[in-house]
This record gives structure tokens, sequence and C-alpha cells, in this order.
């Protein structure tokens, strides 16, 4: 047999509040990991690489966004 007094056992009652954040945090983002599309990803990284002029000033129009659907506006 073996000894188990030595393995620590953790605290009974309710997680604190960075625990409980820790914990949706997790939650949130292996569902957006689950959920993510690939493809669209791969298609906007393709046309960033082509439309976008270098500076942070571009970026806004690589992010808008149209208000009817949702997705990214293609020119």
């Amino acid at each position: 047999m073996t000894d188990t007094s030595a393995v620590a056992t953790p605290l009974s009652g309710r997680p604190g509040p960075w625990a409980r954040l820790r914990f949706r945090w997790q939650a949130e983002q292996e569902v957006h990991e689950l959920t993510r599309d690939r493809e669209h990803e791969r298609r906007v990284l393709a046309e960033a690489a082509v439309r976008l002029q270098p500076g942070p000033w571009a970026i806004g129009l690589f992010l808008r966004r149209d208000p009817d659907t949702g997705r990214g506006v293609s020119r």
C-alpha cells in the first residue's frame, strides 16, 4: 500500500472570485477555439497581405465591418 497522508487535497468550499474568473476565461477561450472559422481567417489574411498599405493607419480599413451582416467589407 502507498502512503497518501502527504498528498495535498483541495480546500472545500466555494472558489474565490479569481478562480471563477479564470475558469470563465478558460471556458470562453475553449469555445472560441472550437467555433473558429479557419477558412475565413485564411481569406482575411490573404486579403490583408494584398490590400493593406504599410503602417498602422491602414488597420481601420482592414477591420471595417458591414453593419448589416457583421462580416468584413470587401472592395
